[in-house]
């Protein structure tokens, strides 16, 4: 993540063999620091209630709720101890998920690598091996160190010179929340945030959009090698389970997160 130290004012070259939108990106991008206020403060699990534009949602507001969001996964797993059920990039030795659990304790949580019949009995030899591989994958998010520039300048060089839409921002934040709190196959930390926001932006740009923007240029802004976004992009739809679709309630329910506690 050494690139991400460029400031964003950089200019970047245009590919002019690109089929992509070739729209003037902004000169600058101010976010307001005050409470996000979205159209609709209805309960979303409020049947009465007139069902909300999520796509009325502004680009601009959807980056900021995407970085809203991961930054509460980062506090919230900071304080969280790591339990014996969890599987986390950053545990000290993946490995230790070999053996399978003993009577009594909680197992590993597997997420598909391998296809099965839903009627076929657990496999404990399975699980770990689907184990061991989701740690692997998770690591790779893993940066040497802390990158310089917080989240929102990193969201906002991303924007900038590769702006997306508000689909993108929140089916990316559906991705990430899905892998931390539902599968819990992994943690938000300070170390791997950077790269996790980038792999899900271009995986949901991929997933969503008929147009995307060239591959060398999303890593040139990103500041990895196109090789490393390769990895990324991979192991990102991995440890998503390749189950990549959204509809307009789960990217609104996203967009409505940060008001309700993460547990």
């Amino acid at each position: 993540m050494a690139a991400v130290t460029q400031t964003a004012t950089m200019s970047m070259p245009q590919d002019t063999n690109s089929t992509t939108n070739t729209n003037p990106a902004p000169t600058m991008l101010k976010l307001s620091s005050s409470p996000i206020n979205l159209l609709c403060d209805q309960p979303a699990d409020d049947p009465d209630s007139p069902t909300p534009a999520v796509f009325d949602i502004s680009p601009e507001t959807a980056l900021q709720l995407l970085c809203l969001n991961i930054e509460r996964l980062g506090a919230y797993f900071a304080q969280k101890p790591v339990g014996a059920d969890e599987l986390h990039a950053h545990a000290a030795s993946p490995r230790g998920c070999d053996s399978p659990s003993a009577e009594g304790q909680l197992e590993v949580k597997a997420v598909g690598l391998h296809v099965k019949d839903s009627d076929e009995p657990a496999n404990p030899a399975r699980a770990s091996e689907e184990a061991i591989q989701m740690a692997i994958l998770s690591k790779k998010f893993l940066s040497k160190k802390v990158p310089p520039v917080s989240l929102m300048e990193y969201l906002l060089r991303l924007h900038r010179f590769c702006p997306m839409s508000t689909a993108v921002y929140l089916a990316a934040s559906v991705y990430i929340s899905k892998m931390t709190l539902v599968e819990n196959i992994l943690r938000v930390l300070p170390k791997n945030m950077h790269r996790l926001v980038l792999a899900g932006i271009w995986v949901a740009s991929k997933a969503l959009e008929d147009l995307c923007y060239p591959h060398s240029r999303v890593a040139k802004v990103g500041g990895v090698s196109t090789q490393e976004l390769s990895k990324l992009e991979i192991s990102f739809c991995f440890l998503a389970d390749f189950e990549l679709r959204v509809d307009a309630q789960m990217l609104m329910n996203e967009a409505l997160r940060y008001k309700s506690p993460l547990e």
